[in-house]
């Protein structure tokens, strides 16, 4: 499943690419900005991930779960490589971006407090495309963004038997998962080809609902906040 998500996010970001360049030249007007952010552009981020991950029962965890729900905070290290086009008309920029990374964020709790439920979430490859529009002053460029995230998110949530997961008081899965995802960016012009980026994220991949064999149903859900900096080249 995450050989699928990486692939998938690859095959976004080379599409942005062969797309632009066969796009037509954009106008920029004169005296509007000294810097033309216009162009293809490569580059990586790196940061940290950190989110909510909920189960929420209607009979599930044994009855030894608070309020029949299990409440995690995954984190982790976070990191991508992008590529994209940006289009410039005067001081509004606009463009497509993809992006494929890591999410090394995790949470889990076993047992807590003597009471047998469990809770574990792990997130792995992710990609995404968006679209970006953004305000020119000079060399730095503010933007919003707002697209489509796939994620691989695995996670188990249930009874504990002498420790271990009840395998039929249980569920588990491992799935690529698919969300919304908007943010923003700060990114400034060093150089006519070197550009250094602030960027946050915010991700949520909605909730769907899981039966363990004791037809216990759980509504499982995850969000994810990502903060990182980075650098592009622009070609």
């Amino acid at each position: 499943m995450k050989l699928k998500v990486g692939v998938f996010a690859g095959l976004l970001a080379v599409g942005i690419c062969d797309h632009a360049l066969a796009a037509d030249t954009v106008v920029v007007e004169p005296g509007s900005t000294a810097y033309n952010w216009s162009g293809v552009y490569a580059g990586v981020m790196l940061g940290y991930g950190t989110g909510d991950s909920t189960a929420v029962s209607d009979g599930g965890f044994d009855g030894s779960a608070p309020e029949d729900r299990a409440d995690l905070s995954p984190g982790g290290f976070a990191g991508a490589a992008v590529a994209g086009y940006n289009w410039q008309r005067g001081r509004l920029v606009y463009g497509l971006e993809g992006e494929l990374g890591y999410l090394g964020a995790k949470d889990s709790f076993w047992e807590p407090e003597g009471e047998d439920y469990f809770g574990q979430t792990e997130y792995g490859l992710y990609g995404s495309l968006v679209g970006r529009v953004g305000f020119a002053v000079d060399r730095t460029l503010i933007s919003a963004k707002a697209g489509l995230i796939v994620a691989d998110i695995d996670y188990g949530y249930g009874d504990t038997d002498d420790g271990e997961p009840d395998p039929e008081g249980s569920i588990f899965e491992s799935r690529a998962k698919a969300g919304f995802t908007v943010g923003a960016s700060l990114e400034h012009a060093f150089t006519d080809n070197w550009v250094g980026r602030l960027d946050y994220s915010y991700s949520d991949f909605g909730s769907h609902d899981r039966t363990d064999e004791y037809d216990a149903t759980y509504k499982v859900s995850d969000d994810i906040h990502m903060i990182r900096i980075g650098i592009a080249k622009k070609f």
